[in-house]
């Protein structure tokens, strides 16, 4: 393969080196070069055309994404700047300068809406080939006892025909560098005082219960109108579609929420929130566990305006179910589930208890996101920079997440068994051998099966105090803005 100028097709095709992608797996079709070639085409990114340019559209995102598969001093741009180096002078034959300024320029041009639009076509295309795994896997054996999501809950869940995809969601924080801009579009939390905290984005994800890809991704300012977690559900409205099923946390439980999915043909199974009334004695009672109700219009909020109000239903039904969730190691926990499913006989109490006790690893995924990633602590420096690297690190979750779909199909392990943390690291060194000229087809194979090896295993009974045995250096707490400090500290100098 030699390096291109401009969006071609061919050029694209480092990303699947960089998997070390092999033809006969399953799923080795979804990251195709024409995805992201298409992508960078239909928004007319043309940059780095000329025969001298080294940072053509394909090796700049190649070079960002390289910046989350690598820590500390690897995530650097003038780390991701050698590694393009090193992939020019292996695959082009020729020695260009490593310079992190161009890199950094060409960065710059990279859209965010292209990047949203990669992420989110590739977590589209993975879907509808896991919704078929059982016609690509074996059956879970005993070896398999210690999946992330126990067998149990996975056969229940899979017990039943679904029309669209299972789709969980969560919230989170991040912050970003104290500057002024970012502060302007992502202002710290009020409770501190000025200068001495960060800007803070919220952020409400989308992921996929079977492949744990991100399907979509909101985000706002921490405070202020429209910057609840609600509020930025309704922006990710459009990625819902009839059919899907939407699994949540009592938090997400509103009157707004659950007719907008009625609407749009969308089922919800939630924990009912617990100021809701779950018992009321207009209840129609189906068993000693279940019951269906209507919920009564709430007032109209100040974010609603009156046309909009006027068009939502004035009662939806809803079928409350009490469940009781056993977990290994700890005492059983009982609540209600709020649900749009009101067939009892298709959607029994005990498919929707284990619809609700998956949606824990949500949790596990969000850490992945955050802390393996480092998508914790943004470095932007302005608010466009943050949105850049936000998606391209939500880019590269998703890659990930493909390696080990198609590690899981290759090796018929259950998808949801295998460690995020290990993927991870195992294609960091596929994206280190991707400038080795020599790779076979037998090693791409082998390298594409060494991601089953690593299984996330269940330990019930661990117990961990939230406390850090070596701490460190304690340094104390900033009590007044730096340029305060410096103003104050160069007035003490003047002083005879």
């Amino acid at each position: 393969m030699s390096i291109l100028p401009g969006c071609s097709h061919r050029c694209f095709s480092i990303f699947q080196r960089s998997m070390i992608q092999a033809s006969e797996l399953p799923l080795s079709e979804v990251l195709d070069s024409s995805l992201f070639a298409e992508a960078f085409e239909e928004d007319e990114v043309l940059f780095g055309v000329a025969d001298e340019d080294v940072f053509t559209p394909a090796i700049t995102l190649w070079a960002m994404i390289s910046q989350f598969l690598f820590k500390q001093e690897g995530r650097s741009c003038k780390a991701a700047a050698g590694r393009v180096v090193s992939l020019i002078a292996q695959i082009a034959g020729r020695v260009v300068a490593q310079n992190a300024g161009n890199y950094c320029r060409a960065r710059a041009k990279v859209p965010v809406a292209t990047i949203r639009k990669i992420t989110l076509r590739l977590a589209s295309q993975a879907e509808p080939g896991c919704l078929k795994f059982d016609d690509l896997t074996t059956v879970l054996d005993s070896d398999q006892a210690d999946e992330r999501l126990s067998p149990r809950v996975i056969a229940e869940i899979r017990s039943l025909p679904i029309g669209g995809r299972i789709i969980m969601v969560d919230g989170f924080t991040i912050d970003g560098p104290d500057t002024a801009a970012n502060q302007k579009k992502y202002p710290q939390n009020p409770a501190q005082k000025e200068g001495l905290g960060f800007p803070i984005l919220r952020c409400v994800c989308l992921i996929s219960m079977v492949t744990g890809m991100l399907i979509d991704l909101g985000y706002a300012a921490y405070s202020g109108k429209g910057t609840g977690e609600t509020a930025i559900l309704r922006q990710l409205s459009s990625t819902l579609r009839a059919g899907d099923i939407v699994v949540a946390d009592s938090y997400y439980c509103t009157y707004w929420f659950l007719a907008f999915c009625l609407k749009i043909g969308v089922h919800v199974v939630m924990k009912n929130h617990h100021k809701r009334e779950d018992k009321p004695i207009s209840a129609k009672r189906i068993s000693d566990t279940e019951r269906t109700v209507r919920w009564p219009r709430a007032s109209r909020p100040k974010w609603m305006s009156k046309k909009e109000y006027r068009r939502i239903p004035e009662f939806i039904e809803i079928r409350l179910s009490d469940v009781t969730v056993k977990t290994a190691g700890s005492r059983s926990t009982g609540f209600t589930i709020a649900t749009t499913l009101l067939d009892v006989e298709g959607h029994p109490g005990t498919w929707l208890g284990s619809m609700y006790e998956g949606r824990w690893i949500v949790e596990p995924d969000i850490e992945s996101i955050k802390c393996t990633l480092g998508l914790e602590h943004l470095r932007g420096q302005s608010p466009e920079s943050l949105h850049r690297e936000l998606w391209t690190g939500v880019l590269t979750y998703n890659l990930v997440r493909l390696k080990m779909l198609q590690s899981g199909y290759a090796a018929g392990r259950e998808i949801r068994s295998l460690s995020f943390t290990e993927t991870h690291q195992l294609l960091a060194t596929n994206w280190l051998l991707c400038a080795c000229v020599g790779v076979t087809e037998a090693m791409a194979v082998s390298a594409q099966r060494q991601g089953v090896c690593a299984v996330a295993g269940q330990r019930p009974d661990r117990v961990e105090p939230r406390e850090n045995k070596r701490r460190p250096k304690v340094l104390k707490l900033m009590t007044v803005a730096r340029k305060i400090f410096h103003a104050t500290v160069a007035a003490l100098a003047k002083i005879p």
